[in-house]
């Protein structure tokens, strides 16, 4: 399938980049009038099985977090998703171009990401590729640097490749030791990828193996957000946060205690995810109280950390 001609449909454009085997392109949808993004996968072994269970619940996601699925099918048994052409800029482009972010534009990106997670997680389904390659920055004010600690005020994170992650031909960003195992995996296995995703926003570098604290990497990183970190990237599923919005506020909650207020992203009334579907995630008591606890050891760290420097003085 090349960039022009047609593809059942759909009226082929451009391509928008492609892996390997799975091709992105595109393509102009003439029965609703609109471009969209069209991405005709790959075969890979039980692949078609996934997809044909997964695609029902995606294409009913709304989540302004989410890049929505228009359509998906099977032309000449080629299976294919058109999702919304987003005008946007992927975030590993901004890492690649910028560097690390600013800590609290990287624990804001986090936050609305977790968002989509979190209403994914609810569906009953896994992402299984969250990193900068699946993640679209939009709607960014003119001039405004992507990196800067003030450019989330007016720009959006969204989440792709639901449904079809991982992408044949570009290995998962992050993926969780259960995943790389090949063993059944459950939404833990997007709060290790989340985590992974945090620090790299942090220090510029993927965590890998055995990763050393973010703080050691970066100076001047506040130390509060290692714990956050080191907990979502735990090797045991068990051991990690319980879902990915219980670590976005723990996020938020370490740079509250050096000053920084990061903002929960707004809940939208309009947008929540699959009513009735799969399992739902932490109540919010629940999640309240974790957070409270990691905010007070938190507290406790850094107050230790202050009376040890003000002994050595």
């Amino acid at each position: 399938m090349g960039s022009s001609g047609e593809f059942g449909n759909y009226r082929l454009l451009a391509e928008l980049g492609s892996a390997d085997t799975d091709r992105l392109v595109r393509a102009h949808d003439p029965g609703h009038g609109r471009d969209v993004a069209l991405r005709v996968l790959a075969p890979r072994a039980g692949r078609r099985e996934r997809f044909l269970r997964e695609m029902p619940v995606v294409v009913r996601l709304s989540e302004p977090h989410l890049v929505p699925v228009h359509r998906y099918g099977d032309v000449d048994g080629r299976l294919f998703v058109a999702a919304e052409l987003v005008a946007g800029e992927h975030l590993a482009a901004v890492l690649a171009r910028t560097g690390p972010l600013d800590p609290a534009r990287a624990v804001d990106l986090v936050g609305q990401i977790a968002r989509a997670l979190d209403a994914v997680h609810a569906a009953g389904l896994v992402h299984r590729d969250v990193g900068a390659s699946s993640v679209l920055l939009v709607a960014r004010p003119a001039g405004a640097d992507p990196a800067g600690p003030a450019a989330g005020k007016e720009d959006t994170a969204r989440l792709a490749d639901l449904g079809v992650a991982p992408v044949v031909g570009r290995p998962p960003d992050h993926p969780a030791p259960e995943l790389a195992a090949g063993t059944p995996v459950d939404g833990r296995a997007d709060v290790y990828s989340l985590a992974g995703l945090l620090f790299e926003l942090l220090t510029g570098e993927r965590p890998g193996s055995g990763a050393p604290a973010p703080s050691s990497l970066r100076p001047g990183l506040p130390p509060e957000l290692d714990g956050v970190v080191r907990r979502g990237l735990a090797g045991d599923r068990d051991q990690r946060w319980t879902s990915a919005g219980g670590m976005a506020a723990a996020a938020r909650a370490s740079l509250a205690l050096t000053g920084v207020q990061v903002a929960r992203p707004p809940d939208d009334p309009a947008a929540r995810g699959v009513a009735g579907a799969g399992r739902r995630g932490p109540r919010p008591g629940a999640l309240a109280g974790g957070v409270s606890a990691v905010l007070a050891a938190l507290g406790l760290a850094a107050l230790r950390r202050r009376r040890a420097r003000g002994a050595g003085q």
